[in-house]
């Protein structure tokens, strides 16, 4: 495995109906956290090596080799080395890269995929290409993948894409009842007609995440919206986002972001004065 940094950067023309690669770098150096930073460009990403986890607004991901995810524009995220950690991304831009990603179903709520490690030796091959074929190499890993994911996703069985369809009614209900105190598993149930047991199954096994787990990051994203907003009574926010506890939303608030709610808000406020980013781990 290379011990520095590979990085291409892939100058061309594009268009409105191409797909360009703009860098194709290897990452061996490692990671620290140190706040939530949105990229400019649309992100693909994979694990190579090692531990690592995965930051967002409201969840933090765990990261192993063949995990395979994507960034967003305006969407802000971190990652962090935890042991021998190593990845690779290419950054792209162009209405071909958006259709593709329309096209299997890639979005900001659906961007993590597990057990890609197959494609690990052609992302190796491609960043060892000669300079001169930089555009060439990253597109066409690039493709490579699209079309991996792709075909990953026409194997799907009858019952693999029931999965996937209870698993999108999951995250429905999640996202419209949130803010309800009294949401449990029970009711899901019952409003899906599925036993709770079952629901939990499904869902660990597309998602990576526990329902309950998920709650929690949707309404943790929300509190972080509220607060962005301007609300300044953690009591306040905390009902809001379903949690009738203050101490208790407080809690797992600072374990997913690092910090309490009252830290964060004086964190907004700063940057909006300074218009820093500065977050402790």
């Amino acid at each position: 495995m290379a011990e520095q940094n590979v990085c291409r950067y892939v100058p061309r023309e594009i268009n409105e109906h191409s797909i360009h690669t703009v860098n194709f770098v290897l990452e061996t150096e490692r990671q620290t956290y140190s706040g939530l930073h949105p990229k400019a460009l649309y992100t693909m990403y994979l694990v190579i090596q090692g531990q690592g986890r995965l930051h967002t607004q409201g969840a933090v991901r765990e990261l192993r080799e063949g995990n395979l995810f994507f960034s967003f524009p305006a969407e802000p995220f971190a990652i962090e080395s935890v042991d021998s950690f190593q990845y690779m991304y290419i950054s792209f831009l162009g209405a071909r890269g958006n259709q593709l990603m329309e096209k299997l179903g890639v979005s900001p709520r659906a961007f993590f995929f597990t057990d890609c490690a197959d494609v690990i030796p052609v992302w190796m091959q491609g960043i060892q290409s000669p300079s001169a074929l930089s555009d060439i190499a990253s597109e066409a890993v690039l493709l490579h993948t699209f079309a991996y994911l792709g075909g990953r996703l026409s194997k799907f069985t009858t019952r693999d894409r029931q999965g996937i369809n209870l698993v999108s009614a999951i995250q429905k209900y999640v996202d419209d009842h949130f803010f309800e105190a009294e949401f449990s598993l029970d009711m899901l149930g019952k409003e899906l007609k599925y036993n709770k047991k079952y629901l939990s199954t499904v869902f660990k096994k597309h998602m990576g995440v526990g329902i309950v787990e998920y709650l929690h990051s949707v309404r943790i994203q929300h509190a972080c919206t509220m607060l962005h907003q301007g609300f300044s009574s953690v009591s306040d926010v905390a009902f809001r986002c379903g949690y009738s506890d203050a101490q208790y939303f407080s809690k797992v608030f600072k374990n997913r972001m690092g910090m309490s709610p009252r830290a964060y808000m004086e964190k907004v406020r700063i940057e909006a004065h300074t218009g820093s980013v500065e977050q402790k781990p």
